[in-house]
């Protein structure tokens, strides 16, 4: 399940960030948004997010699980700072990115519990 996420992850930031470098208006039009962000800074989180889901890509192909939990954390971080933009300026576009993070992240947090539970229960085997 934890390659998974990450396949999920990192899916979502090079195709997220590849949109909004190549063609932003269209990518956060399709994405919900309401307000008016320029091209200049989301191409730039676009560049970005193609990096991290480049990154992400090479450890769900490598089975390096190490920074996973990090990942947990970092997500859960961005799912707070996305929902005080959509509290500060009501735009749609937070709420569908958030439904794109949590779809990922929920999972990502039972697959960390889940495997904790197990190993406790067999004895950290």
């Amino acid at each position: 399940m934890r390659r998974l996420t990450f396949i999920y992850l990192a899916g979502y930031l090079l195709a997220g960030g590849l949109g909004l470098v190549v063609a932003p208006g269209v990518t956060l039009r399709l994405l919900g948004s309401t307000g008016a962000y320029g091209d200049v800074m989301p191409r730039f989180a676009g560049s970005f997010m193609v990096v991290l889901g480049a990154m992400i890509a090479q450890l769900a192909r490598a089975r390096d699980f190490r920074y996973y939990g990090t990942t947990i954390l970092g997500r859960a971080f961005i799912v707070l700072v996305l929902v005080a933009l959509y509290v500060k300026t009501r735009d749609p576009l937070f709420l569908v990115l958030n439904a794109i993070v949590l779809v990922g992240l929920l999972p990502s947090i039972y697959a960390v519990t889940r495997r904790g539970a197990v190993q406790n229960s067999t004895g950290g085997k």
